[in-house]
């Protein structure tokens, strides 16, 4: 039997914190699925083409990444819909948890069958956030370190847009 995890994310961008949970969570199922959530109610730098497309560019590499898909539903929906019975979580911080906690209540609520598996963040990627790549981005500070190439690029290419606007 195929285990099937879902790993939720809005992934604005994805950095080498979201790939090394993946690679990680690779070890354990034989499917992942990446879903991207569209919440309205948020700004994002990326738009969801955009974070689709980079994160598909990120992943192609990894055999147990099925697929990449958008959403802006209930997670347990999606979960069913794909049938996937594991959530992939990433902690880096006693926030990160209490957060967690709370959403595996209610997701357990809604849809006993799904699980939460949290991988704690590697400590070289531990610092790192998709707000705070952006935020040293914004201002020209080089985030090489902390995203892949088609993402630096990306992130330069949309400031430099914003920057001249």
């Amino acid at each position: 039997m195929k285990k099937i995890a879902i790993y939720p994310g809005t992934f604005d961008p994805i950095t080498y914190g979201h790939l090394n949970i993946i690679t990680r969570a690779m070890k354990i199922f034989n499917i992942i699925i990446i879903a991207i959530f569209n919440n309205s109610d948020k700004k994002t730098l990326f738009n969801i083409q955009e974070r689709k497309k980079l994160v598909e560019i990120t992943t192609k590499h990894f055999k147990s990444v099925e697929k990449v898909i958008n959403f802006n539903n209930l997670l347990v929906n999606i979960a069913k819909k794909e049938n996937a019975n594991y959530v992939i979580r990433g902690i880096r911080s006693s926030l990160d948890c209490e957060y967690e906690i709370n959403m595996f209540r209610a997701n357990k609520v809604l849809y006993p069958k799904l699980e939460h598996m949290l991988f704690f963040s590697s400590l070289e990627y531990s610092c790192i956030s998709s707000t705070l790549v952006k935020e040293i981005s914004k201002y020209n500070g080089d985030v090489k370190k902390y995203v892949p190439k088609s993402v630096y690029h990306a992130l330069l290419k949309k400031y430099k847009n914003i920057k001249n606007y």
